[in-house]
């Protein structure tokens, strides 16, 4: 983990060589709350003015669609997908997308496993 505190992208998605050949290690929580920040509108500061005090957060988020992009994009340089916790995609936005592309792994010849707990 970075030493801000916020999960880096390696962290979330872990990519490694073994002898069975690379391994994408997906933790489907992280994956389900990242993409429940995603849903959260950002709000303007409308009546803030700089005698005001310091000026409130700006927070960048990746939208959900850039996850999906992101977990795809990881999926065409491995061979292994290690899904951590998978009953977190049940409920997640964008479900559907992200089966789609395990389905695709699969369909071309990717081996997808699955961890409950870690």
């Amino acid at each position: 983990m970075s030493s801000d505190r916020e999960i880096s992208r390696r962290d979330f998605l872990r990519l490694r060589r073994t002898e069975r050949g690379r391994v994408l290690e997906v933790s489907c929580l992280a994956l389900f709350m990242r993409s429940a920040d995603a849903t959260i509108e950002a709000e303007e500061p409308v009546d803030w003015e700089p005698g005001m005090g310091e000026p409130p957060a700006v927070i960048h988020r990746r939208s959900a669609e850039d996850l999906v992009e992101s977990l795809e994009h990881d999926l065409r340089d491995a061979q292994i997908l290690r899904l951590l916790e998978p009953g977190w995609l049940e409920h997640m936005a964008g479900a559907s997308r992200v089966q789609a592309a395990i389905a695709s792994f699969r369909a071309r010849g990717g081996v997808v496993e699955s961890s409950e707990s870690e």
